[in-house]
């Protein structure tokens, strides 16, 4: 399809598409690391690497407004709940704004990574780590990851067939999301089904080993400066809450 999708690989030359999938994975990690809590301070820290991440990957926003109402209510359904589970306006902020710089992530690495060569970036990876079963996990999350956008076009195809009918109103927003529901999930499991008996028919395993990606110094050296980033993050959090600025520092449940 000539336009672009939301949460699709799209083929470029940009800095992010050119850079090592071990950097890539490994960046996700160190992310997700200090995303897990909703804290201030980490979320200021986090803001200026992923503006400086987008501007190397040559995304264009406006491109998916269209397709991004959908995580703009979720982001406010998350702000009002946990605004009155917690009493606390600024916690609700903090965790819709956690939720959307995931999103804002996963948009960068989905539209910068080809699917095929994650896999076998996490086994390279995971290879080392005894008590990890490396091969089923890398072919776990690549399946995954294919399967994303083909749930995203069906989506995508319900949606617009319904539009094309007058199925879907405004004013009953639980009744389209009911019918949009029952036949995406039926499109769903035919799709696994048929991806099921293709793999099957090709004698593929759980275990099968993804081809290695061998990967440079310089990238190794990346991971590692990623990791100690990581762990400065931590400890300056820390020296923050311990002389008295624990207000910085919002958990969740």
């Amino acid at each position: 399809m000539a336009e672009f999708l939301i949460f699709h690989y799209q083929r470029g030359n940009s800095t992010l598409h050119n850079t090592d999938v071990l950097i890539k994975l490994a960046g996700m990690l160190c992310f997700s690391i200090l995303l897990l809590p909703v804290s201030l301070f980490r979320l200021t820290v986090l803001i200026p690497v992923i503006v400086t991440a987008h501007l190397f990957s040559s995304i264009r926003m406006r491109t998916y407004i269209r397709e991004s109402w959908f995580f703009i209510i979720m982001g406010a359904v998350i702000l009002v709940f946990n605004s009155l589970s917690s009493g606390s306006v600024i916690t609700g902020v903090l965790r819709a704004f956690r939720f959307f710089l995931i999103l804002w992530m996963a948009l960068l690495f989905t539209f910068t990574t080809d699917p095929m060569s994650v896999s076998s970036g996490l086994y390279c990876l995971l290879k080392p780590l005894r008590f990890i079963p490396a091969r089923r996990f890398s072919t776990i999350i690549g399946l995954s990851l294919t399967m994303l956008p083909l749930i995203l076009d069906q989506m995508r195809e319900i949606r617009e067939a319904m539009l094309s009918r007058c199925g879907m109103s405004p004013r009953t927003p639980l009744r389209n999301i009911i019918r949009m529901g029952i036949p995406l999930i039926d499109g769903i499991l035919i799709k696994a089904e048929d991806l099921s008996d293709a793999m099957e028919s090709r004698l593929f395993t759980e275990d099968a080993t993804p081809p290695e990606k061998q990967s440079s110094d310089r990238g190794y050296i990346i991971i590692l400066v990623l990791l100690l980033i990581t762990a400065i993050i931590l400890l300056g959090e820390q020296f923050i809450s311990g002389d008295g600025f624990s207000g910085l520092l919002i958990k969740p449940y």
